[in-house]
């Protein structure tokens, strides 16, 4: 008699522990729920690319586009934050688009952290480089710039992790990315190397073939990858 109460009394435990544990999965899970929502009430709308390629469809190597046999490498030191590399993504994008695609030019993007470099502009940096761990780096850019207007003074980790829900990226990868801070070298090393570069006082900032830009408006940013491969192309006569 006294096994079978002992045995009875020992099962009543395990239960408990059991529903606890459960309980206390379940309160997590809201929470993280609860806060994931409540993020996305304070982000407002976020607008997403009218058409979302994966970095392989775009031809993309995670920050570059483009060949490495391509006459002209064009570098572009760039802030999430910053407004003028948002208005010069928007004017330049599809026609540094079309030099890659021609065989024309190489374009790297590399991070320099001029507006918020300890929060916001840090977060977004991070978060890029975690979307392309999934092949999603051009998409999660587009998404930065399309939002940086209504958003950036709001760039929490918390929200970039919502903007990579709202791509459809794999959540748990991407948050493990986020809160293992993996890329924070990469990011920190790459704004070390635009603030030591001679010449660049802010973003964004343009480097042909390894010579920086003095530019009066953005096309002069083509006009200067154009000359160069036409010199590169009299050079190989």
């Amino acid at each position: 008699m006294s096994k079978a109460k002992g045995g009875r009394s020992l099962n009543r435990k395990k239960d408990r522990s059991l529903w606890w544990v459960i309980g206390v999965a379940v309160g997590v899970t809201a929470a993280l729920i609860v806060a994931s929502n409540v993020t996305a009430r304070r982000l407002g709308e976020i607008v997403l690319p009218s058409i979302i390629l994966t970095d392989q469809e775009r031809g993309a190597d995670r920050h570059v586009l483009g060949s490495a046999d391509a006459p002209v490498e064009l570098v572009e030191f760039s802030d999430f934050r910053c407004p003028h590399c948002r208005e010069s993504h928007e004017i330049l994008g599809s026609q540094i688009e079309e030099l890659v695609a021609e065989g024309t030019a190489r374009y790297v993007r590399k991070h320099m952290l001029v507006i918020d470099p300890s929060d916001t502009s840090l977060n977004a940096a991070e978060a890029v480089e975690c979307a392309a761990d999934q092949g999603y780096y051009w998409a999660f850019l587009d998404m930065l710039f399309a939002n940086q207007a209504a958003h950036g003074q709001k760039w929490t980790r918390d929200a970039m992790k919502t903007y990579a829900r709202e791509l459809g990226l794999d959540t748990k990868a991407f948050n493990e990315c986020m809160d293992q801070q993996k890329y924070r070298d990469k990011v920190l090393a790459d704004s070390a190397e635009g603030y030591s570069t001679p010449g660049i006082t802010g973003t964004p900032s343009f480097l042909v073939n390894g010579e920086l830009l003095r530019i009066r408006s953005y096309q002069d940013v083509i006009s200067a990858v154009l000359a160069a491969a036409g010199q590169s192309a009299g050079q190989g006569q």
